[in-house]
């Protein structure tokens, strides 16, 4: 990930972007699934390849999501594919794409 060089401009040309795709209904896009891959391996502290159900409902919180509107994923092994698939639903649906 570059820094940007004036990170004032930068700021506001993505929040320039973000305008014009909310006035024409497309989503905005805050979180891709790049960051929330990166968010699995904050959260999968062991190194397994899998969370459990509280550590997927506190990578929700995370990024503001006080309870999920969909359903949680099965059983108490949660591996990055379902994870980045699940918590992407989530943030679609409450519009923090």
């Amino acid at each position: 990930c570059e820094k940007p060089d004036d990170p004032n401009s930068f700021m506001l040309a993505e929040l320039s972007k973000a305008q014009v795709q909310a006035s024409r209904g497309q989503p905005v896009a805050l979180f891709q699934e790049k960051d929330i891959e990166v968010m699995f391996g904050v959260f999968d502290l062991t190194g397994r390849g899998y969370v459990n159900q509280t550590q997927y409902l506190k990578a929700l919180e995370a990024v503001g999501i006080p309870a999920p509107a969909l359903k949680t994923p099965a059983g108490d092994r949660i591996d990055k594919k379902t994870f980045v698939a699940y918590v992407m639903a989530e943030v679609l649906r409450q519009g923090f794409s």
